[in-house]
């Protein structure tokens, strides 16, 4: 069976956020949230806005300003008189194979009165539909069919409206599922029967990899353990997900033994180099890394990949990376020599049958779990911004940073240290990224510079073995059937290994996606629009990624050199995606120019109106450098000899966008009593970035 493909090139030619309202605890707000803290009064709302119950059986829970105090614009108490904000921004992948697509949106002044916010869609070409009218800043659409889709929202009151904020396109390409109910009744109710004993019977252990929808089941489930894995387990290589228990779990040689750690605990602090580097310091697995871009990311297909991704940033930023991994007990599974459920062996493998070896893979994955060592792992990424240091003082600030993370650490936060450590992530603004697996629930999330040495040695001290979890974990290749012994294990099992093999392509497709985020991401941080080339670059990146996830699309998995973008829906069928990369998403590098000017007037008067302007319009001034009168403008003016005895002061601006304008007026005094001459001597330094076309690195 081969599944359609929408390819295209596009476009290549919850939260309630009220002014006065204040709210116990930060973040974003969903509806039924809010619902729950109204109806608990644990809700703080000031006195102007009361909640009411409209009825019915799925009424929301509005909030209705009852008095004018409290108005700021908005109107009296029988305002409003003017329109909510348009909503700040709109966000959602620009691909998935998925059925369900994730909208959210910034929020919305509503001076002084409650704001309700409207989410439209346009399916292809056709007309703008509503499908969300409510409070929360985010909204989850499902069961979407093949297409290409575009959202919008809008802010309202109960008298206006705001002007709508629209998104890009995004193409929804829901994958078929495998029907091997059907097509393997008996093999499949038979082992989800001895699976569900086996779970019953046998301790399973946390973890942070997600367990992949079972093949086939339709919404059926035979098991709520979703965050716990068991030894046996199925590994799906590609896409970092655990899979269903394959092995004959009945078999008397099926057996698991457990033992203390041979290194049970291990420190380390690096600096991080790039964001390879990054993956092997988070212990990422190479499946974890794999394919973030676009919707994956969203669909929490694995807890490494969330970790790398929030940690994950452009060569501006100074990473440091402490890992502390406490083993604490060893699993090792044993296994017979016909290891895989003889129902299995039977009904699904076949040699040579690639159809059979799809519904095993979709099933079972590639790997099983054989071992895994149970404890808990910290995971600390200290980050902070370079974007205003020159490359000295960057350099400086790193190993400053560098070595007090390492004394601090080395003494376990003794006492007095942890203050001049906090001292110095202050005043360098470093933010920190924390990630557990096991230990405390909940500790990584309330780490900050402030407390971390306080909750790093909490996190040690309270590991125990009712927070335990796999802090990392091996896995073997499915054995072969006796059965099948005239066979290679390429004839049974599908061929994902190989430097040409799906696994080594999603690798280097996975270096273009953190390539490609390097190279867009920081457009917004220096206060920049996005370029529309970004979005839909990462689209295409993402289809291309997913001909690598799906088995039976493995013949169009290719190497970056050799993919060109598909012919179904597209604007622009054929095209070479690895050279359009490389021509239209261009990467941000800091330029300068430096300027001198000497002016002088003898006896009269001059206009001075200069501008200093890197190499091209498209460029930007960085913001976040500067000194004196072009401190957060880019620039910097050092002046060696001013002297206007009658004249106007000067005048600094950056403008356009890539130019520091420098002004004044000089003019002397009026002979013979005055002084008879004006000047300014002084240089210009602008700093600033450039976009610069380059070309996209592919791995080996």
């Amino acid at each position: 069976m081969k599944y359609k493909k929408i390819l295209t090139m596009v476009s290549l030619t919850p939260a309630i956020l009220i002014a006065g309202m204040a709210v116990s605890t930060a973040g974003e707000r969903q509806g039924d949230q809010l619902q729950a803290e109204l109806q608990a009064g644990t809700l703080n709302i000031r006195e102007c806005i009361v909640p009411q119950d409209f009825g019915g059986s799925n009424a929301e829970m509005q909030l209705v300003p009852i008095i004018d105090p409290c108005d700021d614009g908005g109107g009296g108490n029988t305002g409003p008189y003017r329109a909510p904000s348009t909503p700040s921004s709109i966000s959602y992948a620009p691909y998935t194979n998925g059925e369900t697509i994730r909208v959210s949106w910034g929020q919305s002044q509503g001076y002084g009165f409650p704001v309700r916010y409207q989410l439209l869609e346009r399916k292809n070409s056709g007309s703008w539909n509503q499908v969300y009218n409510g409070y929360s800043r985010s909204y989850t659409l499902s069961n979407k069919p093949a297409g290409k889709y575009s959202y919008k929202v809008r802010a309202t009151n109960t008298s206006y409206q705001s002007s709508y904020r629209t998104g890009s396109t995004s193409i929804i390409n829901p994958r078929q599922d495998d029907n091997l109910y059907t097509n393997y009744s008996s093999a499949m109710l038979a082992m989800d029967q001895k699976n569900q004993q086996f779970r019953s019977s046998t301790q399973g252990a946390k973890t942070v990899l997600s367990r992949a929808k079972m093949a086939g089941q339709g919404n059926v489930r035979t098991t709520t353990d979703e965050d716990r894995f068991y030894l046996g387990d199925g590994f799906d290589l590609v896409r970092g997900t655990l899979k269903e228990t394959c092995l004959d779990v009945t078999n008397p040689g099926f057996v698991i033994t457990k033992t203390p750690p041979l290194q049970p605990s291990t420190f380390d602090i690096s600096y991080v180099n790039d964001n390879r580097q990054l993956a092997e310091l988070l212990e990422v697995s190479q499946s974890a890394q794999i394919g973030f871009a676009g919707d994956d990311f969203s669909l929490g297909l694995s807890g490494e990949k969330e970790r790398y991704v929030k940690s994950v940033t452009d060569e501006s930023h100074v990473r440091f990376v402490v890992k502390v991994n406490n083993r604490r007990e060893f699993w090792k599974l044993n296994t017979p020599t016909d290891a895989i459920y003889p129902e299995l062996v039977s009904q699904v493998l076949s040699p040579n049958d690639n159809e059979a070896k799809a519904d095993f893979r979709e099933r079972c994955g590639d790997n099983f779990i054989n071992s895994a060592n149970l404890g808990s792992a910290l995971y600390l990424v200290f980050t902070f911004d370079a974007k205003k240091y020159s490359y000295e003082e960057r350099e400086s600030a790193k190993a400053e940073l560098g070595l007090k993370i390492g004394d601090i650490f080395s003494a376990n936060g003794s006492s007095g240290s942890s203050s001049s450590l906090t001292e110095v992530l202050n005043r360098l603004e470093v933010k920190i990224n924390a990630d557990q697996v096991g230990g405390p629930i909940g500790l990584a999330a309330s780490i900050n510079p402030t407390n971390v040495m306080q909750k790093y040695n909490q996190f040690v001290q309270d590991t125990n073995p009712t927070n335990w979890a796999a802090v990392d974990y091996s896995t073997n290749l499915y054995q072969r059937p006796t059965v099948y012994s005239a066979f290679s294990h390429e004839q049974i099992f599908s061929k994902y290994s190989g430097n040409q093999g799906p696994l080594a392509q999603m690798k280097r497709w996975l270096d273009i996606s953190v390539q490609h985020k390097e190279r867009c991401d920081p457009w917004g941080e220096y206060g920049q629009n996005r370029p529309t080339q970004c979005g839909t670059s990462e689209a295409e990146i993402s289809i291309a990624m997913d001909l690598c996830r799906e088995t039976r699309e493995w013949a169009d998995c290719v190497h970056p050199f050799q993919y060109n973008t598909g012919d179904i829906t597209t604007t622009t069928p054929g095209t070479y995606l690895l050279g359009w990369l490389s021509s239209n998403v261009q990467k941000l590098n800091e330029a300068t120019k430096s300027q001198s000017y000497n002016h002088h007037v003898h006896r009269g008067s001059k206009q001075v109106n200069d501008s200093t302007c890197l190499a091209s319009s498209l460029c930007f001034t960085n913001k976040f450098r500067g000194t004196g009168p072009g401190i957060g403008k880019g620039f910097s003016v050092y002046t060696a000899y001013y002297d206007n005895p009658r004249g106007n002061g000067r005048t600094y601006a950056a403008s356009p966008k890539h130019c520091a304008l420098t002004r004044a007026y000089l003019k002397t005094a009026n002979p013979p009593f005055g002084d008879t001459t004006a000047d300014w001597n002084y240089s210009v330094d602008v700093i600033g970035q450039c976009p610069s076309t380059e070309n996209f690195i592919v791995i080996p």
